[in-house]
Formats: structure tokens, sequence, C-alpha cells
């Protein structure tokens, strides 16, 4: 498969790596087999419900083993635009993950500056800590709902009467329990998907989970709501992952991206490594953020 290439120049991957005959690194395998969550063809009503400390989905997956590449020989060939993901070298001041005081002071502020010099931003809004990453390969974001998002935030975070040009939505992974962990999480490199990839799965919040037989077959008002972006397998996806992530790096990836000459999006899940024994309890943090360029 040949990769797509995009207005960023660099060297591409040699593919042969996610060959099963690759060889050993120092430091773990060049590939891991990896279980991955696909959306399943007979799914078509894509619906994820969120109530206070509960969800529920009716969304159907199904799994695939696919190989993972280690990706860290390869780290300097990696870009938010060229991959729509990398791997940053950043040692926090915060001295505990859990403690939310720390993490909505000391921690968000890092993030914004730590973004900003990374995308290169005029101005960076974070938006808060979310859930850990799902195990089911998708994109927190589905193109049609990106404008609204764009616009509200600026409306309230920007400068008045100056608009924006570009806008891109991206979310900062840090794990800080100790490597290796049992369940790391996997980016698609960009140029192995398609633009055209990726179908709608609603989010409703209700105040309490509807049962199964409650859920209805059409959501009138869908369009209003927020969705995320969900992909049925394809055997031409490339996947990344950088064993034995520790607290002193963190990986920057895109949800989107409205200038679309670049990479504009990375789908992701997290998997449970098998080359790992034994392994540690994932611990981490995700912090989404947006970025704006004047």
């Amino acid at each position: 498969m040949k990769l797509r290439k995009t207005s960023v120049s660099a060297a591409y991957v040699p593919l042969g790596i996610f060959s099963s005959r690759s060889r050993a690194h120092s430091g773990g395998m060049d590939v891991v087999p990896a279980t991955l969550n696909y959306l399943a063809p007979r799914s078509t009503r894509n619906l994820r419900y969120v109530a206070p400390g509960a969800y529920l989905t009716t969304t159907e997956f199904s799994s695939y083993t696919v190989p993972v590449a280690n990706g860290r020989p390869y780290r300097d060939q990696f870009g938010l635009d060229l991959t729509g993901f990398t791997l940053l070298e950043h040692r926090s001041a915060v001295a505990d993950f859990t403690d939310d005081e720390q993490v909505s002071g000391r921690y968000t502020a890092e993030a914004r500056h730590l973004v900003a010099e990374a995308a290169g931003a005029d101005l960076v809004v974070p938006l808060g800590p979310v859930l850990p990453s799902a195990s089911e390969v998708h994109v927190d974001m589905h193109p049609d709902r990106a404008a609204a998002l764009f616009a509200g935030i600026h409306a309230e975070h920007g400068q008045p009467g100056r608009p924006f040009r570009r806008a891109i939505l991206m979310s900062l992974w840090r794990a800080f329990s100790p490597p290796p962990q049992d369940w790391p999480i996997a980016l698609c490199d960009y140029r192995s998907t398609s633009d055209a990839e990726g179908l709608p799965n609603v989010m409703l919040i209700v105040d309490r989970l509807p049962r199964p037989r409650e859920v209805p077959d059409v959501i009138e008002d869908a369009q209003a709501r927020p969705a995320g972006s969900v992909f049925p397998f394809s055997e031409v996806h490339r996947w990344w992952y950088f064993p034995d992530m520790h607290a002193g790096e963190a990986l920057l990836f895109k949800l989107y991206d409205t200038d679309h000459s670049v990479a504009w999006r990375a789908p992701h899940t997290v998997f449970r490594d098998p080359s790992v024994s034994p392994p540690h309890s994932r611990q981490s943090i995700e912090l989404r953020l947006a970025a704006f360029f004047y």
C-alpha cells in the first residue's frame, strides 16, 4: 500500500515493519498483534448515552487482530500535520494527576503552553479532562459538528471581531502509571486513512440510562447533538503505539483540523498489549484543547 502524500515533506516509514516476520528491537518488538474493535457492518443505531458515572452504547463493534507497530524508532518521522499525532517530551510539575485541583490549575496551564508551542497556535483554549480513551476505533469529533463547536468556543474565548483562519481540536494524552502499561493507546497513521471514512456516533447526555428496549430507532434531533466518528475495518490502516510511556512524555493528536490539506485527524483506540508481562494497570489523563490561528 502506498501512503498518501501531504503538503508536509518527510521520509515515509518502511511498511515492511508491519510484516509478521519483523525483527525485535531492544525494548520491545517492532509489532504486536492487537485486537481492535471496529464498527460492525450490521450496526445501524450508533448511539452513546452518557449519565452520571455510567454510559450505554447501542453501537455494535467487531474485533479484528491487526499489527500495531512500535513508533519509538521512527518518532522523528511523525508529526501533527503529517500523521496526525506527535510524541512530546514534557516533564510536568504536577505531583498527583488524580488531584482535580492540580489538574484544573497547574496542569491545564502547562498544557496550554505546551500545545501552543507544539502547534504554533496563537490561542489555545483548554476544554478540560475527558474520560479515558474508549476501546473502539474512533475520533471524538464528527466533521459535521466541528464548525459549530469552534464558533462557540471562539465566541467565548477569542478576540472580538477577529476571525480565525484555522482551528484544531486536539487531545493531550499522558500515562502516569509505571511502564509497561496493560492498555496503551494506539494511533492510526492519517496517511493510511480515507477522508470519507467514519460514521457519526451520536452522544446523548441523560440523567439516567435507558433500558435497551427503551432506546428509540430514530433520534429526531440527532444532527443537533454532539457526535464522534466510528470506523469500519480497513486492511490498509497502519497503527502505531509508543510502549513504556512515562509521565515525562505525552502524546498530542488531532481530533479535527479545519485545514484539510494536511493530516486533519487521527483515529485512535486503546488495546491490551499481549507482549508485556506482568503489565501495570494503566493510569492516564486526557485533556482536550482547541487551538486557533489568526
